[in-house]
């Protein structure tokens, strides 16, 4: 049997083409990147191209900035196209270091919009860097568009950017232009002009015009939401009036198996379709192999404007999720804001107000269920006792960090921790789920809009003699909710109760989309047949986790499925793992065996009087693990505040 083997497999990446430069007034126009387009030829002027400055530009970029690897990317000239870590939020930029011009002959519609950001940063740089070309003064750029139509030339937008004061490190400033249109042909050129040293970038220069042709795609992440604690999952408390409201008008999934029972490799299993023996990202200091494909990747390459809003820390940039995103945006202690969920919520609702009228795929992310239960009042009281123990708890912190996670606690502090939780998921209920969705309602985007709300795992509440989640790989940890609205009302209450995947959400997206994805090897498959009938049998899940994640002195456990009955195979504890507990963790048996259709809760292992069945589905596991190729390891540089942050949380020692 094969438990710590590494693994990975083959990606086929599909190279989308964007459309041709010569677009006449009537023909379709999707979008133009100014990151993707630009190749050797485009530069007409720039201090690194001369001898002596290549030498430099490996070391020219602030530390904070890295060579963008989004696919659809082409080459990239002097390293000028990266990833920029700028006030929370990881940006694709093109370097543009004084005297520079940049130079593209295209066509483009009437109508056509030019989207654009302007910036210049201020950063502490290693000493052998230098600056490439001479500048009048530090820190000042001048930045100039111009169109040129018919051999006319005029300035389109100038800004002078300049960082007055020693505190400030940065300046970035959005713009967005309607392009005249007279002629199939033009000639756009961006320039920069003043002080190289200041670095100087453009943030993300976009074409488009204004389309509601293609559904838009949202999806939505709530951190630790176990699925039977949602009303349309059959709870009995109302503790998501809304989110119920909008499973009425989608397609809900009632048996939906995550991938890991912890945030990190299940959100990159979300966003890439790929099992963790295929995406190998098990530990808290790995992050993803850049030649994955993601959702955001795909999307983007059939120009849709990607952005996303997250809680940070295990779903931070800094893991590799900002990949295919043009904006991606992580809330600082996104663990700790007791406001989380409506943080999220507003940002949400103010891009959407600015963004409205492209396509887009935005992808929101929470923490607010997450331990510590502190949501603000009157949510954190809403289903209290008139007594509580507790008003608000960090369990972690009170179980004595990861060593105290199998203590047990009394049947009234039990329910005053649960009363706490559900309090946190009505309050983001009210706080995100609903502005979100009254706001594309409001702009007339909801009917166009494919909507997905899940989650990356659950929540123990002492279900099998433990708290919090990472741990074991039982139901309450690995079911999710799924709740999918397609546009136009299209399987509105439907419901699947089939065993599926969150796996499955990608090429479920994909599909509904048009956009062709056989090429990649995905782990997914559309949920799509099930909606139309064409399917109804359990599919197969494989859930893992690693060895001692976290700081948990966990052993590995791998859990997989036939039908109905769910298998999970424990590695023993060593001595050494079993005394870091103050309480020691419950035993259980090597192989365990449950009937999910007659023990939901799995409380009796039936392994013994199933031992073909244990086979059959032991050597299905070797056999993935096996054929699986090893994937280089990359590791996650872990920035002070996430560091700081997983500490507090005893993630990380």
């Amino acid at each position: 049997m094969i438990f710590r083997k590494e693994a990975s497999i083959l990606l086929c990446l599909l190279l989308f083409l964007w459309p041709s430069c010569e677009i006449s007034k009537s023909s379709s126009f999707k979008g133009w990147r100014l990151v993707d387009r630009l190749t050797l030829d485009h530069i007409k002027e720039s201090p690194l191209s001369h001898s002596s400055a290549q030498r430099l530009e490996e070391s020219f970029y602030p530390p904070s900035s890295s060579p963008l690897e989004d696919e659809g990317v082409g080459e990239n000239p002097y390293h000028l196209k990266r990833k920029l870590k700028l006030g929370g939020r990881d940006l694709n930029v093109t370097f543009a270091p004084p005297q520079s011009r940049y130079c593209f002959s295209l066509g483009y519609p009437e109508g056509t919009l030019l989207e654009f950001g302007t910036g210049i940063i201020r950063e502490k740089r290693p000493k052998n860097k230098k600056s490439v070309g001479k500048g009048k003064k530090e820190e000042e750029v001048l930045f100039l568009i111009t169109l040129e139509i018919e051999g006319r030339e005029e300035i389109i937008y100038q800004k002078h950017m300049e960082l007055e004061s020693s505190s400030k490190k940065h300046l970035l400033s959005t713009h967005n232009l309607s392009l005249p249109y007279h002629s199939r042909k033009a000639r756009l050129s961006f320039i920069t002009r003043g002080s190289q040293s200041s670095l100087g970038f453009w943030f993300n220069p976009v074409l488009y015009t204004p389309s509601k042709k293609k559904p838009n795609v949202i999806l939505i992440s709530l951190d630790t939401l176990r699925a039977d604690h949602l009303g349309c999952y059959g709870y009995e408390r109302n503790t998501t009036p809304h989110i119920d409201s909008f499973s009425s008008q989608s397609a809900l999934f009632s048996n939906v198996y995550t991938s890991s029972p912890w945030t990190l490799p299940s959100h990159v299993s979300l966003l890439t379709s790929l099992f963790g023996v295929h995406h190998q990202v098990y530990n808290e200091d790995e992050k993803m192999d850049p030649s994955m494909v993601t959702l955001a990747d795909v999307l983007r390459q059939e120009s849709y404007f990607c952005s996303a809003f997250t809680g940070g820390a295990l779903v931070s940039a800094l893991y590799g999720f900002s990949k295919g995103f043009d904006s991606y945006r992580q809330t600082a202690r996104g663990f700790w804001r007791k406001d989380a969920a409506e943080d999220v919520g507003q940002k949400a609702c103010h891009w959407l107000e600015r963004n409205k009228e492209k396509n887009f795929f935005l992808f929101l992310h929470t923490y607010q269920p997450h331990n510590p239960y502190s949501s603000p009042s009157p949510y954190r009281s809403l289903f209290l006792s008139d007594d509580p123990e507790w008003k608000s708890i960090d369990l972690l912190h009170h179980l004595g960090g990861k060593k105290g996670v199998f203590k047990a606690l009394s049947p009234r502090e039990r329910r005053n921790i649960i009363n706490l939780y559900d309090g946190e998921i009505r309050y983001t209920d009210e706080k995100l789920v609903y502005p979100v969705l009254e706001k594309l309602k409001e702009l007339g985007l909801y009917e166009q809009t494919l909507i997905v709300l899940t989650s990356d795992h659950g929540e123990e509440f002492y279900d099998h003699k433990g708290w919090e989640h990472g741990h074991t790989l039982y139901d309450e940890l690995l079911k999710v909710p799924l709740i999918i609205k397609f546009p136009q009302g299209r399987f509105a209450g439907e419901k699947i109760d089939s065993i599926v995947r969150l796996v499955d959400i990608m090429p479920t997206l994909l599909e509904e989309l048009g956009i062709p994805y056989s090429d990649y090897e995905l782990d997914g498959r559309s949920l799509i047949p099930f909606l139309e009938g064409k399917e109804s049998q359990d599919r197969v899940f494989l859930a893992d986790k690693g060895d001692n994640i976290v700081g948990s002195h966990i052993p590995q456990k791998i859990s997989m499925n036939k039908g109905s009955k769910k298998l999970i195979l424990n590695q023993e504890f060593n001595l050494q793992e079993k005394n870091f507990f103050t309480f020691p963790p419950p035993a259980v048996e090597p192989v365990e065996i449950y009937d999910l259709d007659k023990d939901p809760e799995e409380k009796q292992n039936i392994a013994d009087q199933n031992s073909t069945l244990a086979h059959q589905i032991i050597k299905a596991i070797n056999d993935l693990y096996e054929e699986a190729k090893k994937r280089k390891k990359f590791k996650a540089q872990i920035d002070k505040e996430t560091e700081e942050q997983l500490k507090a949380l005893g993630y990380i020692r």
